[in-house]
């Protein structure tokens, strides 16, 4: 197969490869969601921190050729309805790239997109194999070669997060207005508790993080 499957992280962060992102709609929550990442939550940490646009992964590891069209790829991709995302809970990973996340309900039209997008962009890579890999269950820090686990970051960092970092994060997300629900209720996203739909987006994750959002190679709203 001429895909890597080393995908290390669930955001990008290898030498030759994109990421393929979901980004919110414009409006009230990707601003709450980009105040958090850029100001309101590295003063929190000890340490140095990236800065980013909130997205949620939809697969990694995607070789970088001159040959892709990946607008061609995106446009390809067959839709079945706008993905639903559904905020369930803050977690701490052990990995740089999810040390702080606000993790996803895995709804079916997430799940859908998933496996559509991924079977699509990596080369080699069957419905089948995408499917199997959308319904496995791990941890965010592990995500990306193990299992599809759905997180928007919120902090990128190497070291671990205290316990008193840990209330402070809770404290600003739940200030900041948005919703987490560890069940699945269903029904209409409430309010600062997720999105419906969003962008597609390929990014060019071999730059620094914080050229990211300046390095998207192709785009689709869906």
């Amino acid at each position: 197969m001429a895909v890597k499957r080393q995908l290390v992280d669930g955001d990008g962060g290898d030498d030759d490869i994109a990421s393929l992102w979901l980004l919110p709609p414009p409006g009230a929550l990707s601003t709450i969601l980009e105040t958090l990442i850029s100001n309101t939550l590295p003063p929190r940490i000890p340490g140095p921190v990236p800065d980013f646009q909130p997205h949620i992964t939809i697969s990694s590891g995607i070789p970088l050729t001159s040959s892709t069209d990946f607008q061609n790829v995106l446009d390809s991709i067959t839709i079945q309805e706008p993905p639903v995302i559904r905020f369930r809970r803050i977690r701490y990973g052990t990995a740089f790239w999810t040390k702080i996340t606000i993790e996803i309900h895995k709804s079916t039209s997430l799940k859908s997109l998933a496996v559509a997008a991924r079977s699509a962009i990596l080369p080699g890579y069957t419905e089948e194999e995408a499917r199997c890999w959308v319904e496995k269950y791990t941890t965010p820090a592990e995500s990306g070669q193990e299992g599809f686990i759905p997180h928007l970051s919120l902090v990128y960092y190497g070291e671990e997060v205290e316990g008193s970092v840990r209330l402070g994060v809770g404290s600003d997300v739940d200030d900041a207005g948005v919703v987490l629900e560890e069940v699945d209720g269903g029904g209409d996203v409430k309010g600062m508790g997720g999105w419906v739909g969003g962008k597609l987006v390929v990014v060019d994750t071999t730059k620094r993080v914080e050229q990211w959002k300046d390095s998207i190679l192709a785009e689709r709203v869906l």
